[in-house]
């Protein structure tokens, strides 16, 4: 069994400047977890533990996506919940639109169709506990512009949990 989602990721430059941004909240008092810049995507659909022999099969579904490279911009930082700081990411829509299609996709595969609105984002932080000072440091963030860059494929991630955070490695790339 292996771990997996599928997601787009931004330019490295891009990733690079949002692992900044999240080690300037560690100045707060909360107690976070910080994603580094190569843990840094956008996902489109969780698909949770799956049997390694289904890798092949979903990556072959993922060649149906139909769709084209697009422009993508990291700007704003906000909380998801209560338990995430994120970036905001504005797309057109074409983010949710894979998100549509692979859900789709896939449900023939056995994976159900998310019953959550979509909303793309790039988590900076996940708060393990909170303290009063961090919404100071999100605030300053508020308004930071993080770049804009081209997705041109689609990502199949094995997430590999460790004590030290999550390892990804990319099993397939499906170009838009």
């Amino acid at each position: 069994m292996v771990r997996v989602f599928i997601a787009v990721e931004p330019a490295e430059e891009i990733r690079d400047r949002l692992e900044q941004a999240g080690m300037s909240l560690r100045e707060s008092n909360a107690r976070l977890t910080l994603p580094t810049a190569d843990q840094m995507h956008i996902t489109l659909k969780f698909l949770g533990e799956v049997q390694t022999s289904s890798i092949p099969k979903i990556a072959t579904t993922l060649e149906k996506v139909k769709g084209t490279p697009f422009q993508l911009t990291a700007a704003r930082v906000s909380t998801f919940g209560q338990r995430v700081i994120k970036a905001e990411v504005t797309d057109q829509g074409s983010c949710a639109a894979l998100a549509k299609q692979i859900d789709g996709f896939l449900l023939p595969l056995g994976f159900p169709k998310e019953t959550r609105p979509f909303s793309p984002h790039i988590t900076l932080a996940r708060i393990k506990e909170y303290a009063p000072d961090l919404a100071a440091k999100t605030d300053i963030l508020q308004d930071k512009e993080f770049g804009t860059c081209m997705i041109d494929e689609i990502l199949l991630k094995q997430s590999t949990l460790t004590s030290k955070g999550s390892i990804y490695t990319t099993l397939a790339r499906v170009k838009l």
